[in-house]
């Protein structure tokens, strides 16, 4: 990173601190919140909810899946992967992220998968669980393609907390599977593997008052209930940063996308491949920021999946 640029985060980021105190004011940028999805009459057809498993390595492995009724059984349409956060359940997750309401409206196939003792394993000394959680989750994707006409152009992953971490984790690990990534109130928890070529375009959504995953650079703390602080204690703007170089974007400071009373969403659009990178920050919210979470009643998955979904895999 050349010194101007590492520069100019240094400052970006200490005047995003003072914002958290003070509050910062942006009106030359502010703009319209973005439109949702659109609208669409629900199918009178009931969605069907599933419970799927399969033995990997040796261990039994489940998932739930949502397949609304005005899914085509020929037509390939979208799967979306959504993770749930740690101590939590796919059941939990369905009823969470709002992505089951989407499903229908824009008509594609949800796969709520769950993690062995409802964690995911996140690759380093006190943060894992043994298991080959990024080989599990590829089997899924595999097994749902084989049942249902998923274009695999366009297979997605989200998740909340521990399953945000997860789906960081999956996107830096696997290649040519996800046609983009977004997810809330996790980081990227260990350094990109060398084989990360194929930048994926990727979103992050945090609760600025979030005391959990803290959304400020908190290196100083020690949280205590994990072992190892390794990518932990980085902070949502850090993630980011992070994001920003490993897609080859350039600009010292991200650019500023959508500003109003409730969030702002900043990133970077001049990357590689046009893998572009943004935080969405949500200045009322803690550790849950959907919309059952929230408090302003912010359509933050809805907004998040206009990001994801306008991106496919090219073949």
């Amino acid at each position: 990173m050349s010194p101007s640029r590492q520069q100019g985060k240094a400052l970006f980021l200490l005047l995003m601190m003072l914002c958290q105190v003070t509050g910062c004011i942006f009106p030359e940028k502010t703009v319209a919140e973005p439109e949702g999805p659109d609208q669409e009459s629900p199918s009178s057809e009931p969605s069907t909810l599933s419970t799927q498993c399969m033995e990997f390595s040796g261990v039994e492995r489940c998932w739930t899946l949502l397949v609304p009724g005005n899914v085509s059984t020929e037509q390939p349409v979208p799967l979306v992967l959504d993770l749930h956060g740690h101590g939590a359940t796919s059941a939990s997750q369905v009823n969470m992220s709002s992505f089951a309401t989407l499903a229908v409206q824009e008509h594609f196939i949800v796969a709520y998968p769950q993690g062995y003792d409802s964690f995911w394993g996140l690759g380093f000394d006190g943060v894992d669980n043994d298991l080959n959680d990024v080989g599990f989750l590829t089997a899924l994707i595999d097994s749902v393609i084989e049942d249902y006409p998923i274009d695999e152009a366009r297979i997605y992953m989200s998740g909340w907390s521990n399953g945000c971490k997860m789906t960081q984790r999956f996107a830096v690990e696997t290649q040519g599977v996800l046609a983009s990534a977004g997810c809330m109130s996790g980081y990227l928890m260990t350094d990109a593997p060398a084989s990360y070529v194929a930048p994926v375009p990727f979103m992050e959504v945090h609760g600025v008052l979030d005391t959990t995953v803290s959304y400020a650079d908190n290196t100083a703390m020690t949280v205590y209930w994990f072992q190892n602080t390794v990518g932990f204690n980085k902070g949502a703007m850090q993630n980011l940063e992070y994001w920003a170089d490993l897609n080859g974007c350039s600009g010292v400071v991200p650019e500023v996308i959508t500003v109003n009373a409730d969030y702002d969403i900043r990133g970077y659009s001049d990357c590689t491949a046009n893998a572009e990178v943004r935080l969405m920050s949500l200045f009322s919210s803690g550790h849950n920021p959907y919309l059952s979470g929230n408090p302003t009643g912010t359509q933050s998955t809805a907004i998040l999946w206009e990001f994801m979904s306008q991106y496919t895999l090219m073949q």
